[in-house]
């Protein structure tokens, strides 16, 4: 049972860091243990699907993720699913530039059939000192193409529907000359 648990949230982990690794990770995150905390945890091998409830917890090196629940899943022609919900889910990550990563939406999808991570609800993700928000966010892992979309107010403002909020601090030298502090999603 123990092998298949590992099995089954290494699925779920591999994923996870998939989709949030590339995008903002530092790369020694992907050689560090990925360790899940959570009340209740499912495993269900037929329907090749992983439930896990009660404040789920996921770490791997930096990278630290709150959901309330998640489900990881693999279709029959191998592609993979996960679904994290929470209010909200968050995440945090360190970057290789010395930056964090953080996000944050009520839920938080990523599918390996279409290459495609979702965050929505409110979602917001900061990096350094510049942020996005909006009611999805979107990032194609493959194209590296990011988008922000909102059909609602996008969580920070209640005046504002439809919208989304980009910040981006001007680029500025570090004192040692070597670093520039850009905005970068990749």
């Amino acid at each position: 049972m123990l092998r298949l648990f590992m099995r089954n949230s290494r699925l779920f982990f591999l994923v996870l860091f998939f989709i949030t690794g590339h995008c903002f990770a530092l790369k020694t995150d992907a050689s560090k243990p990925v360790e899940i905390t959570a009340n209740h945890a499912t495993f269900d091998q037929k329907n090749m699907v992983s439930v896990f409830t009660g404040n789920v917890v996921i770490t791997q090196g930096s990278l630290t993720v709150h959901s309330d629940r998640g489900t990881a899943s693999q279709d029959k022609e191998g592609f993979q699913t996960i679904q994290l919900f929470g209010s909200p889910v968050t995440f945090s990550q360190l970057n290789d530039d010395g930056d964090k990563t953080e996000g944050q939406g009520n839920n938080f999808q990523y599918t390996t059939k279409n290459n495609l991570a979702v965050l929505s609800g409110r979602a917001r993700v900061k990096k350094g000192e510049n942020l996005v928000i909006g009611d999805k966010l979107t990032y194609n892992t493959q194209t590296q193409v990011f988008s922000a979309t909102s059909n609602n107010a996008n969580g920070v403002s209640t005046t504002k529907s439809g919208r989304v909020t980009v910040i981006l601090q001007p680029n500025q030298k570090v004192q040692d000359g070597n670093k520039t502090s850009t905005f970068n999603l990749q």
